[in-house]
């Protein structure tokens, strides 16, 4: 379920990549006749006809699989690949009862920046989600400025609850500073304590603003948010308005493995809730974490943006739940050695999870792995068009947009722009082999994200404009990276 501001920005998303696909198409057609690429015609490969596909034994409502872009890297490079691996919760029948009754904490700013709207819109979102509740969900709610309180317990939704909620709700009033550390810590004891009860609980954070009470700092707040991953739960957290540090909510819901929303004012809040509070119902499994055992000299480079836990031997990313019909689509990078013509393995891949209260375990049944060739051509016919294709438009594309929206947030245009300018070069020198029309068209893409991020350093308001480009720009991005995480 989207909100309204979603489907605004996803429409101008459409509307953007619509047009880019005709400009590509014809740029494609200049390629070909040999009128692209400085009237110099590519170079022709061979290509692969399937992909290579790794994939575990299915167990239980998960299934747990991977593909290579490529299967070859090219001699004397930085030996780059990707695996997109695909986590799918399989779908519920009809007639069987998926819905497991939720525990659901919501964790309010009430600073005295939320007065007006901000708290209007959230008491709103609350009474509505208050009533959608079944009898056997649990709600609960904590409130914190100064310091943080307890509104409403975690408790049973009867009807004589729900009165004394929507009242206790209809109270909130907003003053004072933001002690985010003291509603984290307040909001996590509350669930931590309720647990055991066979509800699956989540917890929301909403915030307008910096904290600024309390232990504010960074590693203090991240420290918090990962108790909820340990505990095999879901923090979430949404950022309204213009204030809020827009990194510091990505990463809580980063190591809370959550989800982030970012809203601008009359976006719809009241869905932000209802979409989290199905997905804890519907959830067929918690606790996801991927592990790597990469093979000697292979290094894993990034995992969609999650938080890489380096251990002996392994890292570990954690991306959260997965409910009925669900499929996560995670691409991982890695860097293998390129030094000389051989084959290289890129190493064991499992993924573990709860589901019924026992932890299982899924590994694939095959040992990954792709070849140093000393040939372009080589290299070439061992790429995957479709598999890399989705590389560039998913993760490649929208891990340049996140530095972008960084980099602008910092207030450095030049390096804003020195970000896009790598990403075409690269992305153009290998597409006038690959010949693919999308990511032609994700390049036309990166010449909008040009013009927006220069009109953002020049004339009146450029703070402003600045502040809404990375705002958007990253949450976007972020969305975008992590297909299948919102559904």
């Amino acid at each position: 379920m989207e909100t309204r501001g979603e489907q605004r920005r996803n429409k101008r998303t459409h509307a953007m990549v619509a047009g880019a696909l005709v400009l590509a198409t014809v740029l494609i057609g200049a390629v070909a006749r040999g009128k692209g690429n400085g009237g110099i015609p590519p170079v022709q490969s061979p290509r692969t006809n399937a992909p290579v596909q790794f994939s575990a034994p299915t167990s239980g409502s998960v299934k747990f699989s991977g593909t290579l872009d490529r299967t070859a890297v090219l001699r004397g490079t930085d030996g780059l690949t990707r695996m997109e691996l695909v986590i799918t919760g399989e779908e519920q029948p009809m007639e069987q009862p998926a819905r497991a009754p939720t525990d659901l904490l919501v964790i309010l700013d009430r600073s005295g920046s939320m007065a007006g709207e901000k708290l209007a819109q959230a008491r709103a979102a609350i009474r509505e989600l208050v009533a959608q509740l079944g009898p056997q969900d649990r709600f609960g709610l904590v409130t914190y400025s100064n310091d943080a309180t307890l509104v409403i317990p975690l408790t049973t939704a009867d009807a004589a609850a729900r009165d004394r909620w929507i009242a206790a709700v209809g109270a909130i009033e907003a003053d004072g500073g933001t002690n985010m550390s003291s509603g984290l810590d307040l909001g996590l004891d509350t669930i931590e304590h309720a647990r055991g009860t066979g509800h699956v609980p989540r917890a929301i954070l909403l915030s307008d603003g910096l904290a600024n009470q309390g232990d504010a700092s960074h590693d203090g707040l991240m420290r918090r948010a990962a108790r909820a991953a340990h505990d095999e739960y879901m923090l979430t957290t949404v950022g309204v308005g213009t204030d809020f540090n827009e990194y510091l909510m990505t990463a809580l819901a980063d190591a809370g493995t959550g989800n982030y929303y970012y809203l601008k004012a009359g976006d719809d809040l009241a869905s932000v809730f209802a979409r989290e509070f199905g997905a804890a119902r519907a959830t067929v499994a918690s606790g996801l974490a991927v592990r790597i055992e990469p093979a000697d000299g292979v290094r894993v480079l990034d995992a969609a943006g999650y938080p890489l836990e380096r251990a002996a031997n392994a890292v570990v990313f954690r991306p959260g739940a997965l409910f009925a019909g669900q499929a996560r689509r995670i691409w991982v990078t890695l860097a293998v050695p390129a030094d000389a013509a051989r084959d290289v393995e890129l190493g064991r891949f499992t993924l573990s999870y709860v589901a019924g209260g026992e932890r299982a375990t899924l590994a694939f049944t095959n040992v990954p792995h792709v070849t140093c060739v000393q040939r372009e051509d080589d290299f070439f016919a061992g790429v995957d068009v479709s598999s890399w294709t989705r590389s560039v438009l998913v993760d490649g594309y929208n891990a340049m947009q996140q530095q972008v929206a960084q980099e602008v947030k910092a207030g450095r245009p030049a390096a804003a722009l020195t970000a896009i300018q790598r990403f075409r070069a690269d992305t153009t020198a290998m597409n006038a082999h690959v010949q693919s029309a999308p990511v032609a068209a994700q390049l036309k893409l990166a010449d909008k994200l040009e013009a927006d991020v220069g009109a953002a350093f020049v004339g009146d308001n450029q703070p402003a404009k600045q502040n809404e480009l990375s705002k958007t720009r990253s949450a976007v991005a972020l969305d975008e990276r992590r297909a299948g995480s919102k559904q």
